[in-house]
């Protein structure tokens, strides 16, 4: 089925039906359909989808948004609360006029009702929604109080620490893990605090700081919500693109890649990379799954958790990434079928043609390794995938370091095929995962590809 749906196109379909929303979620850009697979095989199987770059868009029925909390795929989630076309002039003032006077933008109290209401039920938000404008002030003079305090208790401990040389720095690094408040730990009492950001693409005569401006105005003026930049409830997300703009009530307080890993490491890998990783290793019941460079034990840990019907092997050369991955397993995988050992990558404790799937993330040359060790490594180890993962056995690598990488493709021959290669992004680097089947052939009677090009198939569907 095709991913081809506008977001205009599901909108309208669900502003005419009360129970049906528009909720778009974020993906680590490369792995837009695994989350489409994701959706489709837990939630609706004939899910009508727009997809864009990192991006997915999809309507729900009312009785199934919990089910998108729990998807793994995914980042972050967001419930659309309004769409429509704009007509911009490129001159500056009069397109802030139309934006703040727009037919499209908070004019149909139904939609926006329906849609906080939704928003209030995912985020577990107890305060008030609609406050009265008494509530309001009394709310914003109280803020004002406690802000005073806050700046009071800060600069108290910045001169303890100019007198102690107090060290600060834990407390900075939990603050940066903080996106404003978390809607669950609010009070029946608290009157919703907001903010609105605002990202553009395309020509225009406005900036995104300024469409947020007129929009929180008007945000403001219907519902006597209270301005906090850092410690909001509700963060209201518009995406302007060329005229067409898309408000997003963000639902998730902290990313869902947050999960499973306690204990991190130097190339740690989000979570969500790891299940779609393994997605594309289609795992069956039964299945043994290894990660033979597990680092921090990220991959095997989402393995044993997404798929408890497999059975996990995972380790790693270095003892400290070995005593990570012990820690972490030991916070999330008690009582699942994993096991860790300390061992070399190109030369694993197997027998041959006994591991069902692969799945790892080898090393860069950048964050760890080196190109020059890759060019070696790369090869003694697929050759070693050859030898342990069985005849048609399926293998999920990801790596920086593509140029090695065929190269290493190229010396192991006619063992594997590659069925697809798809361009991701990890943590800022462009980088690639290569989907390969281990081939009938066998270790002993394999040959090395002398300048021929492996076919493989793009990460699209029809």
């Amino acid at each position: 089925m095709s991913a081809n749906e506008s977001v205009s196109e599901l909108f309208t379909e669900s502003d005419k039906n009360d129970n049906i929303f528009t909720i778009g979620v974020t993906v680590d850009t490369g792995f837009e359909w695994e989350a489409i697979d994701e959706y489709r095989e837990k939630i609706d199987k004939e899910a009508r989808v727009s997809k864009q770059r990192g991006r997915i868009y999809f309507n729900i029925d009312r009785d199934h948004l919990a089910k998108i909390q729990q998807m793994r795929s995914i980042d972050h989630i967001f419930i659309v609360a309004d769409n429509g076309q704009l007509s911009l002039t490129n001159d500056k003032e009069s397109d802030l006029l139309h934006i703040r006077n727009s037919d499209m933008f908070l004019k149909s109290d139904s939609r926006w009702k329906k849609t906080l209401e939704a928003w209030k039920c995912m985020t577990a938000f107890k305060g008030k929604v609609y406050p009265t404008v008494e509530e309001y002030n009394a709310a914003k003079e109280q803020d004002l109080v406690v802000k005073a305090k806050m700046l009071e208790m800060r600069n108290k401990k910045k001169e303890e620490k100019d007198a102690l040389d107090w060290d600060v720095s834990e407390m900075k690094e939990e603050k940066g893990k903080k996106r404003g408040s978390d809607p669950s730990k609010s009070d029946e009492n608290d009157v919703l605090k907001y903010r609105v950001t605002c990202e553009r693409s395309g020509k225009h005569a406005i900036e995104s700081n300024e469409v947020a401006r007129i929009i929180g105005e008007v945000v403001q003026d219907k519902f006597h919500w209270i301005v906090d930049l850092s410690m909001y409830h509700l963060e209201i997300v518009c995406k302007l693109i060329d005229d067409q703009l898309t408000t997003h009530l963000r639902v998730t307080h902290k990313s869902l890649h947050n999960r499973n890993i306690m204990h991190f490491g130097p190339t740690t890998l989000r979570s969500t990379i790891c299940y779609n990783l393994l997605k594309l290793a289609v795992p069956k019941p039964g299945d043994i799954i290894v990660d033979p460079m597990c680092g921090g034990g990220s991959i095997p840990i989402e393995a044993t958790l997404a798929f408890p019907h497999t059975y996990i092997l995972c380790g790693d050369n270095d003892s400290r990434a070995v005593d990570r991955t012990k820690l972490n397993m030991n916070v999330s995988t008690v009582g699942c079928k994993i096991d860790l050992v300390q061992w070399t990558a190109a030369k694993l404790p197997f027998k041959d043609s006994i591991v069902d799937i692969v799945v790892t993330d080898m090393p860069f040359g950048r964050r760890s390794g080196n190109k020059s060790y890759n060019k070696i490594f790369y090869k003694e180890f697929l050759l070693e995938l050859g030898r342990i993962v069985k005849l048609n056995g399926r293998i999920v690598l990801l790596t920086y370091d593509r140029c090695n990488f065929k190269d290493a493709l190229m010396a192991a021959g006619d063992l594997f095929w590659v069925i697809k290669i798809i361009g991701v992004n990890v943590g800022g680097l462009p980088a690639a995962v290569y989907v390969l089947n281990r081939t009938q052939t066998s270790l002993d009677r394999f040959k090395p590809r002398v300048a021929k090009q492996h076919n493989y198939s793009t990460n699209k569907k029809n």
